[in-house]
């Protein structure tokens, strides 16, 4: 049985805001709390703050504190699951602040730098679970892929753990995923622009995926999502082919563009959300260009014109 969270985030986008700073590098809170309700007004099933899209990996326990704050308080009544990474000290004091802060859950990343066997990743959620009563979803990818007996076994031995989020794009996996574990876990299509295998996806009874675009062009997102819910191939197939093939393009000319091409796409729809922290690089001047042109003509396609 799922729990409720599951039940209310198993069909729909889940938003992930970019974490704004200034110019110097500072966390700029005023421009997130406006970002994330810019965001809230477009309806996405949950917020998923301090995430890979919200530089998790360049915040310090404060920072993800104030983040997770502001965004609990202009979510508008949508659920926040606030993104929690590192070494598990740090998971520990970021999920206690989570909590005190009114989020709904958690999404557990893969543990800092090391490859982990299966009873090592159960053991780094189980540490988390301790500290916190907010229910979690762990996401399995790069040092932390979780296997179907992996997952079930944690599962099965911690009620906390409602979901997982896969950033694999494995799709034999995640077939077998759902065969396994869909009565007791909400599955989340993770992969890097997730729409790419909306369809596929949906085929095989995952219908809640991440959306960077939504951060920046929700209705470009949602018209997406629609015509993929309603099976309208003609408009999949023409917003894949006009926005999100080239998007995909962009996001993979440079290591990094993916958290990159967020901010980017703030800036030039008006949203200013200043620069990434290093070791990421802004989206270069060129892809900018491109970047903007595509997201008019997404809109466009949106609105019904050629």
């Amino acid at each position: 049985m799922l729990h409720p969270l599951a039940e209310r985030i198993r069909t729909g986008i889940l938003a992930f805001p970019a974490t704004p700073f200034s110019d110097d590098g500072a966390l700029d809170v005023a421009a997130l709390e406006r970002h994330v309700a810019f965001i809230a007004r477009h309806r996405p099933v949950a917020l998923v703050p301090t995430g890979g899209a919200g530089e998790l990996f360049s915040l310090d326990v404060d920072e993800h504190d104030q983040v997770v704050r502001a965004t609990v308080a202009a979510a508008e009544g949508l659920p926040v699951i606030a993104g929690v990474g590192g070494g598990i000290g740090t998971v520990q004091r970021q999920a206690r602040n989570a909590e005190a802060a009114g989020a709904s859950a958690l999404l557990v990343l893969p543990p800092y730098l090391v490859n982990a066997d299966a009873d090592g990743l159960a053991a780094f959620v189980l540490a988390v679970a301790k500290v916190t009563v907010l229910p979690l979803i762990v996401y399995s990818r790069d040092n932390g892929v979780f296997k179907v007996g992996g997952i079930r076994k944690l599962a099965d031995a911690c009620p906390a753990v409602i979901g997982l989020k896969d950033g694999t794009g494995d799709l034999d996996l995640m077939i077998e995923m759902t065969r396994r574990t869909a009565d007791r876990l909400v599955l989340i299509n993770g992969a890097p622009t997730a729409e790419m295998l909306a369809a596929q996806t949906f085929a095989i009874g995952i219908t809640a995926y991440s959306s960077a675009v939504f951060s920046f062009a929700p209705a470009i997102a949602q018209a997406f999502y629609d015509a993929v819910a309603t099976n309208d191939q003609p408009r999949r197939d023409e917003l894949l082919d006009r926005f999100y093939i080239p998007y995909s393009a962009i996001r993979r000319r440079r290591a990094g563009n993916a958290v990159s091409i967020i901010k980017a796409g703030l800036k030039v729809t008006g949203q200013y959300a200043g620069p990434v922290r290093p070791p990421l690089l802004d989206l270069a001047d060129a892809d900018c260009v491109d970047l903007a042109k595509l997201i008019e003509q997404g809109e466009a396609l949106v609105r019904g014109k050629r």
